[in-house]
């Protein structure tokens, strides 16, 4: 029984994120998700309780598989610059497929019609970022980084791992998104980073 329920959750899922990227939010139809799912209206409300619940956890369950990996390469048992280019390389790799490339421009277009991108954002990136910052933090207190808001060097992080390709990415410019050329991407983030939060005889930032 278990298992027949989580097949049928896993449909709905599927049935919805289609649904969702080629129809948006709003335009939606349960009932095409309970048709595409094999289904009716009444077994997708078994699962979740509105359209909003539902967007939130597939929206969510989509980027996790995908991301979920990076933020467990953040070791603190292993070098600063090791543990952020491996976690830059699986994040970006991630973050340009183009199921998660779609997912972003679906929780943007929503963030200026309602509030369901800003509600995405709470339940999926801040989590996964906020790790990031409490692994800096770690960093910190084991000498690897400068004293510094911690919140802020995550936010450089992002922004310097993204700055190459992903807004080229979600605009539809052709790109080499070639994992040799992402390495090379992350390198160079990780290096300005390292630049300017690296532990240096103890100075602040």
């Amino acid at each position: 029984m278990r298992k027949r329920t989580e097949e049928k959750r896993q449909a709905i899922v599927e049935a919805a994120y289609e649904v969702f990227i080629e129809a948006g939010f709003e335009q939606a139809s349960m009932s095409e998700i309970a048709t595409r799912a094999g289904g009716s209206k009444a077994t997708l409300y078994g699962y979740f309780e509105s359209k909003e619940e539902m967007f939130f956890e597939v929206m969510n369950e989509c980027a996790a598989q995908e991301i979920k990996g990076a933020f467990a390469l953040l070791k603190t048992s292993v070098p600063l610059h090791e543990a952020l280019t491996g976690f830059g390389k699986h994040y970006l790799i991630a973050i340009l497929k183009p199921q998660l490339l779609a997912i972003r421009r679906l929780a943007i277009h929503e963030g200026g019609r309602s509030h369901v991108g800003m509600l995405f954002y709470e339940r999926g990136p801040k989590v996964g970022w906020q790790m990031v910052t409490s692994f800096l933090q770690q960093s910190y207190e084991a000498g690897r980084l400068r004293k510094c808001n911690m919140t802020v060097a995550t936010a450089h992080l992002r922004a310097l791992l993204e700055a190459e390709l992903a807004e080229l990415c979600l605009l539809g410019v052709p790109v080499d998104t070639s994992t040799r050329n992402i390495t090379q991407v992350v390198n160079r983030a990780v290096d300005v980073f390292m630049s300017a939060y690296g532990d240096i005889k103890g100075q602040s930032c």
